[in-house]
């Protein structure tokens, strides 16, 4: 007997034992047991016998965080946003503090001297993350 068809055995044991309509004939059951892999998490405690029996879709939809307004940038602000983003390529126009630090940091993990940068380059990013704090502190 192999792993997966023990693991079908028990759950069907586990189900016949719960279930107290009998509306179901033995074969039905076996081929909604080999159909869904939900009766696994059924088998396994993820999900309970009442959530086992809802139907598909019937769960929130999630919840969409709005995107930020870009910041308007001065040409000098756009150069160093444009700086930083050849090094970090996942930081929006509409950055935050906290994203704007992150940012930072993984782009002096790439250019500070001791890592194998540049000691220009790293300067210069040292410029332009504060040329961008002092953006976000105006507002």
């Amino acid at each position: 007997m192999s792993f997966q068809a023990s693991f079908k055995q028990i759950l069907n044991e586990k189900m016949n034992g719960s279930q107290t309509s009998h509306d179901h004939s033995s074969s039905e059951k076996a081929a909604d047991l080999n159909s869904d892999p939900a009766n696994l998490a059924y088998l396994m405690g993820h999900i309970g016998r009442f959530e086992f029996q809802m139907k598909r879709g019937q769960y929130a939809a999630p919840k969409v965080r709005p995107q930020r307004k870009p910041h308007n940038f001065s040409t000098h602000e756009r150069l160093s946003y444009e700086f930083l983003k050849t090094w970090v390529h996942d930081l929006p126009e509409g950055f935050t503090d906290s994203e704007l630090k992150k940012a930072f940091r993984q782009a002096a993990m790439i250019l500070h001297p001791d890592q194998g940068g540049n000691t220009t380059q790293f300067m210069e990013l040292k410029e332009h993350y504060t040329t961008l704090k002092a953006l976000l502190a105006a507002r």
